[in-house]
This record gives C-alpha cells, structure tokens and sequence, in this order.
C-alpha cells in the first residue's frame, strides 16, 4: 500500500515540483520562527525580572511581534500554495480516471453504476487533496518542527528533553497501534458510500417506474438500510479518531504536568529563571501542536492510504478490447461487411440454467453484405440484433469467429478508426448539457479540424432542421439541457442523424425508432434515412414496414442465431420463407 503511495504521489507530483519546492521553503520560514519566538518570551521575562530598561522590553515585545506576524504571514502562503498543489495534482488524477473509465469496457460498466464510479472518481480523490497538497510536506515539516523543539528541549535541560523524547514516542506507538484499524475502515466507509450513492442514482433514474408501480416504499426502506450502514460505519471511524484524539491528549496533559513540575522545582532551587521555566512550557506546547497535526494529518493519510488503494484497484482495471500492435488501415469506401462463426456471450451476465458459464447470445453467425448493400435485420426482442451491432463497434470483442470491413478483421484497425468509419443511429439519442455546436461533432472540434459552422447549419437544414435552428435564441451556441429536454423524440432523432451526417462514415447502422411519431416527423426521419444511405453500406435494425422494403438484403435471427439470410426480393416471392410469411402475418406478429 506504502509502496502504491509513493507511485502515485511521484508520478503526479512530478510535474509540479516548483509548487512543493516554494510549499516546503514557506514551512521551513514558519518553522524557525515557530522556534524563536519562545526564545524572545524568555529574553523578555528574564529582563523585566532583572529590572532592564523600558526600551529594552519594548524591543523584545517588538521584536516576538514581528516574529509572530511574520509567522502568520507564511503560514497563509503555505495554505495557499498547498491548496493550489492540492487541487493542481488531483484535477489532473480525476482527468485520468476519467479517461481510464471511458476506455474501459461495456461490461464494466454494467457492473459499475454511474454512482459507484463518481464517488470513486470524485469522492475517493477528494480524499487525497490534502494528501496530495500540504499532508505530506506539511508531514515532514511538522517532523522537522518536533526535531527541533526535542534539541532545543535537551539542550536547555536533558530531563524536559526526556520528558519531550517520551511524549512524542508514545504518540507516534498510538499512531502506529491504530493505523491497520482506522485504514480498514475507512476503506469500507468509502465503499459504503459508493454502493449509497450508485443505489440513488439507479433509483432516480427509474423514478417513473418506481411510482408507477408503487415501489416508493420499497425504494426508501432499502435506502435506509444502505444509509444505517454508513452511519454504523462512519460512527465506528469517527469513534477511532476519538480515542486517538483523547488519548494524545491525556498524554499531552501528563507531559505539560511533568514539564511544570520540573521547571516549578529547578526555579525554586534558584537552577532555573522564570523566563525558562516559561521557555520549557512553550515549547512543550510548541511540541502538542505539531504532534497534534501529525496525528490528524495521518488520520488523513490513512484516510488516503484506504482511497489509493481503491484507485489503484480502479486503475489496475484493463479493458479487454485492447488496440492492436500492427494496426490495419481501413478502406475509404462503402465496405463488405462479412460475419465468420462469429460466436458471444456477455461475460457481465449470471449463469442461466445451472450453468457454469453465462449464456451465449450469439451462435456461429456466418454472413456476407455486399458493399454499398441495405442489411435488414429481423427479429424478437432479445434475439441478438442489437449485440450483433455492438460487435460491429467492438464495444466487445467477439469469443469466436471473425468480422471483416473489405477483408480487414476490425480486430486489426485503431478503434479511432473503426469508429471513424462506423457510424450509428441509435434510438435512445444522448444528448448533452453543452452548445448545440458540441452535441452535434461530440466535442471533436477540440483539438482537430473543426468542422465549419456552415457546414452544419447546412446539414440541419437538409435533415429539416432549418426552421427550429432560426428560431433558436443563439443558433448553434444555444445551449441544450441533459437529456435533450424541451427537444421532442423526433428532433432527437434527427440530431442523431446530422450526427453521423457529420462524421460521413462509409457503414451505417441504424437502430430505427420503435416508438410512433407524427406523421409530419416520421417524413422527415424516412427523408433522412433515405440522404443517409446514399453511397454507403447499411445495417437496419427494422422495426417497420416501409424500412424493411428499404433494404437489399434481409437477415432474420432467433435466439441468436440466423434464421435465414438472402436477397429481400427474392425472400418476399418465396412462400417457403420466413421473410414472406412476415409480410403476409404482419411485423407485430412476427417481432413480439
């Protein structure tokens, strides 16, 4: 765990070496004027004791005055700069988990919720801030501020030395005695509020269906088992930080008493002015406090030390659909698409049946599409249409077989370019909390060739856009909300369509639109299909009638395996076919 610390700190604080060198000289400032002042309270007393002149006082008064401003001053940079150290390495610790997670497969994400991942993303750097920033140089100036103080003790009396050299031992043996508890559970308190969090976020998704169903009840009874589990955990790692707490200060106590019993003793022996009786105290105050920040700031660290373990978890994480080492280059063109045995099951799904592994969803597909060709693709819910998509796209990989773009296993070609070339449509259109501009590129004008705003405002035009784009308040800057709300399903639509309009990819898959729109929009979106197959390789998801007779081929799959395959006028003139008896029952019938 140590070790994966010290990884991870040098690595992102690597870049910012300056902000730790000016963090750590600002500490060693405070520090050697922390030191001094008792030394200048000392020099006070003892002169006002032995009846020096006014102006003599007055400069030592002075003098711990501009100690003590100084002092302050330098502890204010110090939390500056630790809070900009802070926030600098951990933003960029969040970018990079944030990238890590997108990359990282489709099954792991049906394992992890969005609210599992946030609280890991957000909630467990959070966590390292201060460990990131000030803990650690903090850490070693606070050790180096107690070093000081013990020399300084032992040098004016080796017994107020002990008394300091077995204060702090006895602190450190309680820090170290508690260490593996307080780790361990704040390690489950972490994960306690990743399962919280990922809990409510389901739950607020499903809001309609919840109280459609009268499931509020049930909701909130589980939320309140979830939330009585954090509490029992959080009680338990608030009640180690009190016994630390109380601990460390009976034993601050004992070591103040011990220090006034020896100074009170060697003063009235006449060993010792009042001035240095006082210097002892001071500095045995001097000494609780960095020891005092030493126990929370490792209170902090342990905290830190349950945190990077759950992200070096996160990070260790590596997706299964990796880049290829030689890739392939992709052909320019409208593509074949070609399927060979190509056979799946999603490992993210529970064994069915006794089984010791999880069901296939795809069984030996084995087909051609010729290029510039219309696939239909048939079927029931649950039959494979969709997965046989997902493989097209490697948001997984296939278990056996091959799939080809003009000869080329999409194995073989960058993802970039795999899905350059691939384009989808699909019926549940993600729209973002951004400019209209960045949800129609998907945020590509960063950092690559923008696309011109012209040419945008020419694809919605085309698509019929044109008169809902005018009326905006800010044309493409006008801001969308999340979830495309105020939009209706068939804007939607068409917004995924100037999408991939956009990108102009040679294959094409649509997961056409199950649900009715008004005729008015159902024409614009059968317009759209028809501008978006032009010169280009498709794969229709049908869910209609007039689709069906848009394609050139047609595939039927049953519990994921094809049915029948071949050329769609063929199939409709052939009674003996499952195709013609679908025209003839009717695609509700055939799709239920």
């Amino acid at each position: 765990m140590f070790n994966q610390s010290l990884s991870l700190m040098g690595h992102y604080l690597r870049p910012h070496l300056w902000r730790v060198l000016t963090l750590f000289l600002l500490l060693l400032g405070s520090i050697g004027l922390q030191l001094a002042a008792p030394q200048v309270i000392r020099h006070f007393l003892d002169l006002a004791q032995s009846g020096a002149a006014l102006s003599l006082l007055l400069r030592a008064a002075l003098l711990f005055l501009a100690i003590t401003i100084s002092q302050k001053i330098l502890s204010l940079f110090s939390v500056y700069a630790g809070v900009d150290l802070g926030w600098a390495t951990t933003n960029q610790l969040r970018s990079d988990l944030t990238s890590h997670v997108l990359r990282l497969d489709m099954g792991f994400h049906k394992l992890h919720p969005p609210g599992e991942l946030i609280e890991r993303i957000d909630g467990d750097v959070s966590n390292l801030a201060d460990y990131f920033s000030d803990l650690v140089v903090n850490l070693l100036g606070n050790a180096l501020l107690v070093l000081g103080v013990l020399l300084l003790l032992l040098r004016e009396d080796w017994r107020a030395g002990l008394i300091g050299l077995l204060y702090a031992g006895a602190i450190l043996g309680l820090l170290r005695a508690l260490q593996a508890p307080v780790v361990t559970i704040w390690s489950d308190i972490s994960r306690s509020f990743a399962g919280l969090y990922s809990f409510i976020e389901e739950r607020l998704s499903g809001t309609e269906d919840i109280r459609a169903n009268g499931g509020e009840a049930y909701a909130m009874a589980r939320l309140l088992e979830r939330l009585n589990q954090v509490r029992r955990l959080r009680v338990r790692g608030e009640m180690l930080g009190s016994i630390t707490f109380s601990a460390s200060f009976f034993l601050y106590t004992l070591a103040l008493v011990a220090t006034l019993a020896l100074g009170a003793g060697s003063h009235l022996s006449g060993q010792m002015s009042i001035g240095t009786v006082v210097l002892l105290v001071l500095y045995m105050q001097n000494l609780e406090s960095p020891l005092n920040t030493i126990r929370r700031q490792v209170a902090s660290l342990q905290q830190g030390l349950a945190s990077i373990g759950r992200l070096a978890e996160l990070r260790q994480v590596q997706p299964t659909v990796q880049e290829p080492p030689t890739p392939a280059g992709l052909p320019p063109t409208a593509p074949a698409v070609q399927f060979q045995g190509v056979t799946f099951a999603y490992k993210d799904q529970p064994p069915a049946n006794g089984r010791s592994a999880p069901p296939t969803v795809l069984h030996d597909l084995t087909f051609t599409l010729a290029p510039g060709r219309v696939l239909g693709i048939l079927g029931r819910t649950g039959s494979g249409k969709t997965t046989l998509t997902r493989l097209l796209f490697r948001l997984y990989d296939v278990d056996q077989g091959h799939i080809r773009l003009d000869g080329v296993d999409i194995r073989q070609a960058r993802l970039s370019d795999l899905r350059r070339h691939v384009g989808m449509v699909t019926q549940e259109v993600q729209l973002f909390a951004a400019s209209l501009r960045d949800n129609l590129t998907l945020f590509q004008n960063y950092g690559r060739q923008p696309i011109p705003d012209q040419q945008m405002q020419q694809t919605l035009t085309q698509l019929g856009l044109g008169s809902w784009l005018q009326e905006l308040p800010h044309g493409l800057d006008t801001q969308l909300t999340a979830g495309g709300q105020g939009l209706s399903a068939g804007q939607a639509q068409l917004l995924a369509f100037a999408r991939v309009y956009l990108r102009n990819p040679r294959l094409v898959v649509l997961d056409e639109a199950s649900s009715r729109l008004d005729p008015a929009t159902e024409q614009l979106l059968e317009q759209a299909i028809d501008r978006l197959l032009v010169g280009r390789t498709a794969i229709i998801i049908a869910h209609r009638l007039g689709t069906v007779q848009r394609a050139d081929d047609i595939l039927i799959l049953d519990n994921g395996r094809i049915v029948e395959f071949g050329e769609r006028l063929a199939l409709a003139s052939n009674p003996q076919s499952r195709f013609y008896q679908l025209l003839q029952t009717g695609m509700e019938a055939m799709l239920a």
